[in-house]
């Protein structure tokens, strides 16, 4: 099937957990500063991981997301260890058992592409549903996509309508969201009034659920 969108490499590559808009910079900065505060727990970054789960109680299942997360970010993006994709969704995996809804939104990346695991649409639409739902705006603009080609979920035109107009009202002006606003607007020339109808009645009623 032609594709009606492109998922340009800059929303992708971008979804670290710590950031939704799109900021490969922001998310270097993290991860370096979290890989500087991980050596301090061991001589070694593998080591120093086991030792700092051992260690750290966080206040809640979310800071401990957040720590697996930023484990998960210094694989992924390789700061401070060699780049392993395979090692970074096992962390993301962790972190968003604990409520991480950002690297729920960097799974679904990982799948998409097959970062380190068999290349996976239906999980990859799987994960940013979860992120999607959970409010992340990339992962809405990304599952928009998804729908609107049917790429690892049915294709549903309402659906990837309601997605598309979500990223659009919670992205930050730029880039991604102009992609959002142009690809609602290609959606809803394939759609009936009653289709669309239907989707905006979906995005007033849409509200994040709780991770």
């Amino acid at each position: 099937m032609k594709r009606l969108f492109v998922l340009v490499g800059m929303v992708i590559a971008a979804t670290g957990p710590l950031a939704a808009a799109p900021n490969d910079g922001a998310a270097a900065a993290q991860a370096d500063g979290f890989v500087a505060t991980l050596r301090s727990y061991a001589t070694s970054i593998t080591e120093g991981v086991s030792v700092a789960l051992e260690n750290v109680t966080p206040s809640a299942e979310g800071g401990l997301g957040t720590f697996e997360a930023l484990i998960g970010d210094a694989y992924y993006y390789g700061h401070g260890v060699s780049r392993d994709y395979t090692e970074a969704a096992r962390w993301y995996r962790r972190a968003a058992q604990h409520s991480n809804a950002m690297a729920e939104s960097t799974l679904g990346d990982i799948y998409y592409y097959g970062r380190g695991v068999p290349q996976d649409y239906v999980a990859a639409g799987q994960w940013w549903r979860l992120a999607a739902d959970h409010g992340v705006a990339v992962a809405q603009l990304n599952l928009g996509v998804m729908y609107a080609n049917g790429d690892g979920v049915p294709q549903d035109y309402v659906k990837s309508h309601l997605y598309s107009n979500l990223a659009a009202a919670h992205l930050p002006p730029g880039q991604d969201r102009d992609i959002a606003v142009k690809n609602r607007e290609i959606v809803s020339k394939l759609m009936s009034p009653a289709q669309i109808a239907k989707a905006q009645q979906l995005a007033r009623a849409w509200r994040p659920m709780s991770p």
